[in-house]
């Protein structure tokens, strides 16, 4: 549905900047005689402490959490990593509150990096709250170090896992259900793979994607999320908490229970929240925001998802794409696709864009750092001033723009 209530007519849209490092805003001025609207996504109010804390104790399809832990000598809570939005320590305090029988010792919070970087303190203080890293064993995954092989699933991944945690009694996972290219959404048993999965795993399950099968974008049903899923289940994993944010990256939903029923309950959830109106479309000019996975370079690709999930033509064939992302880390790292590993490809146009222009506004990165993810046809600009000076030479008349402020979260009517 394209209602004129989805978007505010501006000329110099504000949109969120630097997630997590640190958050701010930025403002994008385009010329006067541009139209430019800013099409939200429908968005959700925060949950309250309680809101949370019942969302915990009231599980999906699961027994409680406090049930599960009866009996447990150790217990592991696998948690995505400051690529992601998650705002884990709002989560953290209401497990652990579930956990009280098993010693505090016993407990191990785990960074389910899969092929990223490890986090520093200031990241893990940020994700995980100063008073969990001051308390708790937080451990960091490795994808060539301290696994069990334990066979393969009935799809023929083979399964390479963490073994702190595969040792643990008791299996948790916190995540974000974000929009996925290749899975569908993140969160639920993604935690577990490509999370904390050795380099063969990783390498078995990231390379559907690199030789052009996309999967189901915003779509969980696919065989790709139902490998994880069988691999996660056969492991042990036991209960998954799945955070849906808003556009201020607040906690909006929070699922938790079953690895796979809660999963789908905060899909169904997460689909109307980040539902976005196009009125006017086709535009001349769509702008996609990267934030919040505007960190680093090898993840602002995230932000064309959005213009992926559009069941109508979004952008006019002359049309121009503008990426915005602030990559306050710069080029970021992947042990599977950055440059040199094993599944790196030279990265080359995007043909669902059919040949339109793509520039990219990021002032921390260079040409060198951007040549690593965008093909050689698409820009890169490190002065908004410039950028929009190519775009109003580009684009005559009154062009309309669309701002998407937080488009790797958008879902397009």
């Amino acid at each position: 549905m394209k209602t004129d209530e989805s978007a505010a007519v501006l000329a110099a849209p504000t949109v969120p900047w630097g997630c997590w490092d640190p958050e701010a805003t930025l403002d994008l001025p385009f010329p006067a005689r541009f139209q430019v609207q800013v099409n939200a996504m429908h968005d959700a109010p925060a949950l309250s402490a309680g809101d949370l804390a019942a969302a915990v104790r009231q599980p999906v399809d699961s027994k409680p959490l406090r049930a599960l832990a009866d009996g447990a000598r150790s217990a592991v809570i696998a948690v995505d990593d400051i690529t992601r939005p998650t705002p884990t320590h709002e989560v953290l305090p209401w497990l652990l509150a579930e956990l009280e029988g098993i010693p505090t010792e016993n407990i191990r919070i785990l960074v389910a990096l899969g092929a990223h970087r490890p986090m520093v303190r200031v990241e893990l203080e940020r994700k995980l709250g100063a008073a969990i890293l001051d308390e708790f064993d937080v451990e960091q995954h490795h994808p060539y170090e301290n696994l069990v092989a334990l066979g393969a699933s009935s799809r023929g991944t083979p399964i390479r896992l963490n073994r702190s945690y595969y040792e643990a009694d008791l299996k948790i996972s916190v995540g974000a259900v974000l929009p996925h290219p290749y899975m569908g959404f993140g969160g639920g048993a993604k935690l577990v793979v490509p999370g904390l999965a050795g380099i063969e795993t990783l390498q078995a399950n990231h390379q559907p994607a690199v030789t052009g099968i996309s999967g189901g974008l915003a779509n969980p049903d696919v065989d790709a999320r139902r490998d994880v899923e069988e691999i996660a289940l056969k492991t042990g994993l036991a209960f998954s908490c799945n955070v849906v944010i808003n556009a201020n990256r607040d906690i909006a939903g929070l699922f938790c229970g079953h690895p796979v029923s809660a999963h789908r309950a905060a899909v169904r959830f997460a689909s109307g929240v980040y539902a976005t109106d196009t009125p006017g479309a086709p535009y001349d000019i769509v702008c996609l925001n990267a934030w919040p996975k505007d960190g680093e370079l090898l993840q602002i690709g995230n932000a064309l998802n959005c213009y992926r999930t559009a069941r109508e033509p979004l952008l006019k064939p002359e049309g121009t794409v503008v990426i915005t992302a602030c990559c306050q880390l710069g080029r970021g790292y992947h042990s599977l696709h950055g440059p040199g590993m094993r599944l790196h490809r030279e990265p080359s146009a995007k043909g669902y864009l059919a040949g339109r222009e793509v520039v990219v506004f990021s002032p921390h990165l260079n040409e060198r750092d951007f040549r690593v993810s965008f093909a050689p046809e698409y820009r890169l600009f490190t002065s908004w001033d410039a950028l929009v000076a190519h775009l109003g030479t580009r684009h005559a008349g009154p062009a309309s723009v669309a701002v998407f402020p937080t488009a790797p979260l958008q879902i397009l009517s």
